[in-house]
């Protein structure tokens, strides 16, 4: 396989030394993937599944599970201040490792749009009913945009407590409608057969992607070689449970056929209308956040990528204080694009198809390093590459049990960042703003990374990082 001294760690210095630690790595993972995945996803999956929406979302996260052992391994081969992608470069080629980031970037793109529409069901239905869905959904893409062209890291660092806030009222709803639950309600017969579960697990497949955020920053974490996989680990866990929780209590309301809004209809059934109201406030809170989370990890690919030198330098454009506007703005621009559209499933199915892609490439590259006996320091499996080969063989299965129209789409969108990649490498320039994304990530000063910072408490206060430098 072809190697690259491209992917070689990025400069670092002793003020940039890793400070991301596990709380604020899961709060993102988490906050992430815990949003339009359980408040609107899972009254598609029960439409699609009935009761055994439950075994789709187990599917689906037994599929990632797998996919997430290739990430361990690959990403903590990354070396300090690099992405946890970093490592396809030199596995297979640095061509691959832009598929799996632009892969990545493709399906944030992707799900911002979707929890834009979904913050809007739910803000019309229960808040604002005379103000519409897609009047809304527009709003907040403005919302979101603007606060990512500002101080950032301010909201961000409420992702914690956000996290916290949204998983205790899924909890509460899901205790509730457990207690609930008969099993003559687990008995009904499934709307769409059993090809209605397979449907929902390949639906459900981007509902567990948020952990990609924490291969993101693997590089810049403290003790990445065990906080990356416990992060990991952790974020699917806490996710596939309130999944499960979740739509075993939708099921418990007895309602066969729900809306985009249909936890907080489930929630009125079973804890009445203050149930329904909390629920709803806790999808706003949820989407939004997870919205301003995914154009953080997005963006945060983008410059990466811009560092690398494989998209032309004019996406990584910032602001004076560091905020990359140019691609903030393509993200608002897709987002409108996809609300505009108006067709969930199929912005859902397009970010799957952008994310299986990505899942598959890793997960051979971790295959290859279980061949050559998992060279290098990092994490290992067991059965050499066995785990890897199954978890792209799970991954692509996915494929067929999406919408022909989508799977085009997501593999034409994929080609184009090919494209750009090639177009990129037989061209010159751009040096400055390649410089300027090194030394934001360098140092640490990209707004993913000085939104997930935290205290260091050994030395009583924040720890001073060095300013990025470089053009203006």
């Amino acid at each position: 396989m072809a190697k690259s001294s491209s992917s070689s760690p990025l400069p670092s210095s002793p003020a940039a030394r890793p400070q991301i630690g596990l709380v604020a790595c899961v709060a993102f993972g988490v906050g992430t993937t815990v949003g339009g995945g359980v408040f609107t996803l899972s009254g598609t999956a029960v439409n699609l599944a009935g009761p055994a929406a439950a075994v789709s979302y187990l599917l689906a996260g037994i599929v990632m599970f797998l996919c997430a052992l290739s990430f361990i391994v690959v990403s903590t081969r990354a070396g300090e201040g690099e992405s946890g992608y970093a490592p396809v470069g030199s596995i297979l080629s640095p061509f691959w490792r832009f598929i799996v980031m632009w892969a990545f970037y493709l399906n944030g793109a992707t799900i911002i749009a979707y929890l834009t529409v979904s913050f809007g069901d739910y803000l019309n239905e229960y808040f604002l009913p005379a103000a519409g869905t897609l009047v809304l959904a527009l709003a907040v893409t403005g919302l979101v945009t603007a606060l990512n062209l500002g101080p950032t890291a301010m909201v961000a660092r409420a992702e914690t407590w956000i996290v916290g806030i949204k998983l205790a009222l899924l909890v509460l709803f899901s205790v509730w409608g457990l207690l609930q639950l008969r099993l003559p309600q687990l008995e009904r017969p499934l709307p769409e057969g059993a090809g209605g579960v397979f449907s929902a697990a390949a639906l459900l497949f981007t509902a567990y992607t948020g952990f990609n955020v924490i291969t993101n920053m693997a590089g810049s974490v403290k003790d990445p070689r065990r906080t990356v996989p416990r992060a990991i680990m952790l974020t699917i866990l806490v996710s596939g449970l309130v999944y499960l929780g979740t739509v075993l209590a939708m099921t418990a309301s007895g309602i066969t056929r729900f809306t985009s809004t249909g936890v907080s209809q489930a929630a009125e059934i079973v804890m009445g209308a203050w149930g329904g109201l909390l629920v709803a406030f806790a999808a706003c809170l949820s989407t939004l956040s997870g919205a301003n989370a995914n154009v953080l990890g997005a963006s945060e690919i983008m410059l990466r990528m811009v560092a690398r030198g494989d998209v032309p330098p004019v996406l990584g454009r910032h602001t004076r204080h560091g905020h990359p506007y140019v691609s903030v703005l393509l993200l608002a621009a897709i987002t409108v694009l996809l609300v505009v559209l108006n067709d969930t499933t199929f912005v859902v199915s397009v970010a799957n198809v952008a994310a299986i892609i990505a899942m598959v490439v890793v997960s051979v590259a971790a295959a290859v390093l279980g061949y050559r006996k998992w060279p290098g320091e990092g994490a290992r499996l067991p059965l050499g590459p066995a785990v890897p080969i199954l978890a792209a063989l799970a991954a692509a299965a996915q494929l067929p049990s999406l919408n022909p129209p989508a799977l085009v789409t997501g593999f034409l969108l994929t080609g184009l960042g090919a494209a750009l990649y090639f177009a990129r490498h037989l061209q010159r320039g751009g040096a400055g703003t390649q410089l300027h994304a090194n030394r934001q990530i360098d140092s640490l000063g990209t707004p993913l990374m000085s939104a997930a910072r935290r205290p260091d408490r050994r030395q009583g206060g924040r720890r001073k990082v060095r300013p990025p430098s470089g053009p203006p």
